[in-house]
């Protein structure tokens, strides 16, 4: 515990609280590889590229399909625009500690944040269903599912490197 409060003493301090920068959806995939193969196939890895070229220089057609384009030079939607940026999350050690992850910026994705851009004013006019659209980019369950299985093995590896545990 006295880990987790040094650490957000000096995120804190050293401005961390501030919008954290982004370290790109490669990095995510290193060892988020289903998460990130479900990204990559969904609409949201191609939001920028499904505008006409006079689209994607419009600032209102570019607040939801490039979001991040201004700010972090990041094209489309990737994994940082709805989990936040990664700088302070990403390495494997708070990757590990979920209540780190959080205090350090990981966002868990809503259904208020998704409205930001799918909304009554989008032009696509169509309905959006949340818990429908939500089954569209599942790729956590997969990834739980392979992590889960992978479990019992890393015991006994740790067990048979030091019966002791």
């Amino acid at each position: 515990m006295q880990f987790r409060a040094l650490c957000l003493g000096v995120m804190l301090a050293s401005g961390a609280g501030r919008a954290a920068d982004f370290v790109g959806p490669e990095s995510c995939k290193a060892c988020h590889a289903q998460a990130y193969d479900a990204w990559k196939q969904s609409k949201h890895a191609r939001a920028k590229d499904s505008l006409s070229p006079q689209q994607q220089s419009d600032a209102r057609c570019l607040s939801c399909h490039a979001p991040n384009l201004a700010d972090q030079n990041v094209s489309n939607v990737s994994c940082e625009t709805c989990h936040g940026g990664g700088q302070f999350y990403a390495s494997s050690y708070v990757m590990k500690d979920p209540e780190l992850l959080r205090l350090v910026g990981l966002v868990d994705p809503s259904e208020k944040g998704c409205r930001t851009c799918h909304d009554a004013s989008s032009p696509s006019l169509q309905p959006f269903s949340f818990v429908e659209k939500l089954k569209l980019i599942d790729h956590w369950t997969a990834e739980k599912a392979s992590r889960a299985e992978a479990a019992p093995a890393d015991v006994a590896k740790r067990q048979a490197r030091d019966p002791n545990r």
